[in-house]
């Protein structure tokens, strides 16, 4: 038997009333403006479109944070609009009924949602104490320690003046000054002798037949020199005398007498 449009009239009116409290009272009643605790937004979203793939502790979340809630409702608008645009007019019959019954519509939503949650909450009950919690999003403890961005300072070294050895031979030691390094991060540029190869080099400081710092760096032609460019940070290295030696990979040597010292305010290029 057909339902008379009086009653029909109601039970429309009535649901959009139960409609209308569930979403003012989930969407109001439970504030969170700093975000304490709340799953990050892939996790929402993983819940509304992939909802068998989704952690039920996201759903425990939602049914006691409203910006969540609100949150979870602005996507599940989102894969409306989505899934309408995939099927196009495969769904003019489905369009036609919903905008005809647009409170039912929102009170079946609304009604699998509060299962959703429910059954999120059962599950909690049956989860181990000892269950890892949940990766939220979380501000920063003011006490712990931030990585500030290191700045390299540019500083260059000539090389030119030393003569390369091949070989197990005794390497080309710098008979010039011994050249001051800044104990500090280094955007390092070193200017090889000329005619040395576009390779693979490994340098290295040592002292006492001790390695205190190693990189490798391949080198490059810039306006007919061979240089070696790289990023040292030499902060860590305790200030006294070193040798900075270079070797390629064919077996070249340099070593050029350097010393750490601290900073000073100004850095500027040093010439063995």
């Amino acid at each position: 038997m057909r339902m008379r449009a009086k009653d029909r009239g109601g039970l429309e009116k009535d649901s959009k009333e139960l409609l209308d409290f569930a979403r003012s009272y989930l969407s109001d009643a439970f504030p969170n403006p700093n975000r304490q605790g709340c799953p990050p937004d892939e996790a929402l979203r993983s819940l509304a479109f992939n909802p068998n793939e989704s952690e039920p502790a996201v759903t425990e979340h939602m049914a006691a944070c409203s910006p969540c809630f609100r949150r979870y409702g602005e996507l599940l608008s989102e894969l409306k609009s989505q899934r309408e645009k995939e099927k196009g007019f495969s769904w003019g019959r489905m369009s036609v009924w919903t905008k005809a019954h647009p409170v039912l519509t929102g009170t079946a939503a609304l009604c699998l949602l509060l299962i959703a949650i429910g059954f999120g909450l059962w599950l909690r009950g049956l989860r181990q104490p000892n269950s890892p919690p949940m990766e939220t999003n979380r501000k920063p403890n003011p006490t712990e320690p931030l990585n500030p961005t290191v700045a390299y300072l540019p500083f260059s070294l000539d090389l030119s003046a030393l003569s390369p050895v091949r070989g197990s031979g005794q390497p080309a030691i710098a008979t010039q000054r011994r050249v001051p390094l800044p104990n500090s991060p280094l955007d390092l540029t070193l200017t090889l002798p000329l005619a040395s190869p576009k390779e693979l080099y490994e340098l290295k400081l040592t002292a006492d037949n001790q390695t205190f710092w190693s990189k490798s760096a391949q080198a490059h032609l810039y306006k007919g020199k061979t240089l070696v460019r790289l990023e040292a940070d030499f902060r860590q290295i305790p200030e006294r005398n070193y040798n900075l030696e270079v070797r390629s990979s064919s077996g070249i040597r340099l070593v050029q007498p350097v010393s750490i010292q601290a900073a000073s305010p100004k850095n500027e290029e040093q010439k063995p």
